[in-house]
């Protein structure tokens, strides 16, 4: 329960937001879906002053595509999962939006907000690193880009600086005659995976690559195009997996698993949404 009083900002346009931030940017918590903000506040794990939310702002809404897919910063989970432009040209992007928590975080909850809040089971994370996108953040000096592996750096720590906004996620199309797939691997429906997984596979098995989160602070990946050169086989799938196996050298043990069970799992998904990757190809 949130007991003590703060200070809550309205901002209407990205334009207003960001000179609020250039202000006050230390002391303001932005709040975008606050489906990871507001429990953290009732467990007292976070104490904002000041929080700024952006459920006014129009102008970092939509999914658009142009070469790449813009997706505002203010679309909720259930719109990424939905949208004909997201399944057309980034569909695993579509399936890891339709794997978040449950249906009242996705009609709630923003992809922007997700990966800002860096959780290293983040059902984008895997995703996004692995189809080279972007995020877009707008602040006092203007509008930067910046790569999806380079946005997140730790455990709930991304390159954002104070003054700054996530104004929308910059993700390129899905190459022609590729096949891809995210999978996640959880206790139960809704809970944060234990390890997830993203692949992306060239026409022909030219290229084969994945992404494993959950194993570490951010999202690690393996590049096996080299091993699949032959084909499919299971002395690909093997070596697949000892792969992902050693890459994920830094997971860690929770109360849900312990570190030797993640970076086992980590080759059980890794095989798995190659596996799944390779069906989904046109």
């Amino acid at each position: 329960m949130i007991t003590r009083a703060l200070e809550l900002l309205r901002p209407e346009t990205t334009a207003e937001a960001v000179a609020m931030l250039a202000e006050r940017g230390d002391d303001i918590t932005v709040l975008a879906g606050g489906m990871s903000l507001l429990p953290m506040m009732n467990l007292g794990i976070v104490q904002p002053d000041v929080v700024m939310s952006l459920n006014h702002i129009t102008d970092m809404a939509g999914v658009s595509y142009d070469g790449e897919l813009r997706i505002g910063a203010m679309v909720r989970h259930r719109e990424v999962m939905t949208s004909p432009l997201v399944t057309t040209h980034a569909p695993m992007l579509a399936t890891a939006a339709g794997s978040v928590g449950d249906v009242q975080v996705r009609n709630r909850g923003t992809m922007a907000g997700s990966l800002c809040h860096a959780d290293p089971a983040c059902d984008y994370s895997p995703v996004i690193v692995l189809a080279g996108a972007d995020v877009e953040l707008t602040g006092s000096n203007g509008t930067r880009r910046i790569r999806a592996d380079e946005f997140l750096i730790d455990l709930m720590f991304t390159a954002r600086e104070p003054d700054e906004l996530v104004t929308a996620i910059l993700v390129p199309g899905q190459p022609a005659g590729a096949g891809s797939a995210y999978l996640r691997f959880a206790r139960v429906e809704g809970s944060f995976a234990i390890v997830n997984a993203a692949a992306l596979v060239g026409p022909d098995l030219g290229t084969v690559r994945v992404a494993i989160g959950g194993v570490g602070p951010t999202p690690v990946v393996v590049d096996a195009s080299d091993v699949f050169a032959d084909g499919a086989g299971p002395g690909a799938f093997e070596e697949l997996a000892a792969r992902a196996y050693d890459a994920a050298e830094y997971a860690s043990s929770d109360i849900h698993s312990d570190a030797e069970y993640r970076r086992h799992m980590a080759g059980v998904f890794a095989r798995r949404v190659v596996q799944q990757a390779i069906t989904n190809m046109p």
